[in-house]
């Protein structure tokens, strides 16, 4: 009987280590709360999602309050909590820290199309810093990067603007195409005669002229006389539908221009070469400029 009890003890044990081990293994998993892993949860996350995911009211761009009502959270059935995580440390990022450090790539308070180009590209992005501390302002045409003084930012965005409605530049400001019909002298018994761009439309007549002027007139108490050959048409035939980024054609045009004596058209046809190639002698000289640095300055100042 004596030597029957180490093995009745030894039974006993090994039951009641399997009793063990069979309730630990039927334990459920429970996933550590957001914020305590140390591996970023969603390495699969792309870029381009992030402003659909979180911008809640669809204006476009995601706020801080925005991106913390989901941060830490699921972003869709089945998948961990969306975190991220300090790539030194391990350490999880707080929601404030994520959305500065991680996502508000040029520092504005918010996250849009800009935001996620500058994430997606890391040499945009260095390329966009080195500019900022330069006090320049970086732009990205197709795959080029370029670095923009004030007078260049302030041709690129009237550029931009104008190519957005579809106008052309003449006279200094851009105009719908609509008015470069043809090009005539205008008659009024009451004002004079006056030459320019002449185009009819709801029984109107439009006469926009080379000072800058969209006169409206009566067609039936003025007489036209188009002007043959003339060679603001031919101007118009050439700056219409001509991309301002194509440095070469403008550049081309603006010393047409010059022969035409067209020189405010040349004005600004020179300022969209100096967009692209800041150091163009031509565009400089005949716009009175000089680099210093990578500023412009007038000659003589």
């Amino acid at each position: 009987m004596n030597k029957a009890i180490p093995v009745v003890a030894i039974v006993m044990l090994a039951l009641v280590a399997a009793l063990l081990i069979w309730k630990f293994s039927q334990s459920t998993p429970v996933s550590p709360p957001a914020g305590n892993g140390t591996e970023i949860t969603d390495v699969a996350f792309k870029s381009e999602d992030f402003i659909p995911v979180f911008d809640a009211n669809g204006d476009g761009h995601v706020t801080l309050e925005e991106f913390k009502q989901r941060y830490g959270s699921p972003l869709s059935e089945g998948e961990p909590p969306f975190v991220l995580y300090n790539p030194t440390t391990k350490k999880p990022l707080t929601a404030e820290e994520a959305f500065k450090n991680h996502w508000d790539r040029n520092k504005d308070g918010i996250v849009d199309g800009r935001d996620v180009e500058l994430y997606k590209d890391n040499k945009w992005l260095d390329f966009f810093e080195r500019a900022k501390k330069a006090g320049l302002t970086p732009v990205r045409i197709g795959e080029k990067f370029y670095a923009l003084n004030d007078d260049q930012n302030r041709t690129l965005e009237a550029e931009a603007g104008a190519k957005a409605r579809g106008e052309a530049p003449f006279a200094g400001h851009f105009w719908n195409p609509r008015y470069f019909q043809s090009w005539a002298k205008v008659y009024d018994p009451k004002s004079g005669e006056v030459e320019g761009y002449v185009s009819e439309a709801n029984g109107k007549l439009y006469v926009l002229t080379s000072g800058s002027s969209l006169l409206v007139k009566n067609p039936a108490d003025v007489t036209v006389t188009k002007v043959e050959d003339a060679v603001q048409m031919k101007y118009a035939k050439a700056v219409i539908g001509l991309e301002w980024e194509n440095a070469e054609a403008n550049l081309a045009l603006a010393n047409q221009c010059v022969d035409w004596g067209m020189p405010t058209e040349a004005g600004m046809l020179y300022a969209r070469v100096l967009v692209t190639q800041p150091d163009n002698e031509t565009a400089l000289n005949a716009l009175g400029y000089k680099r210093e640095g990578d500023r412009f300055v007038k000659k003589g100042d």
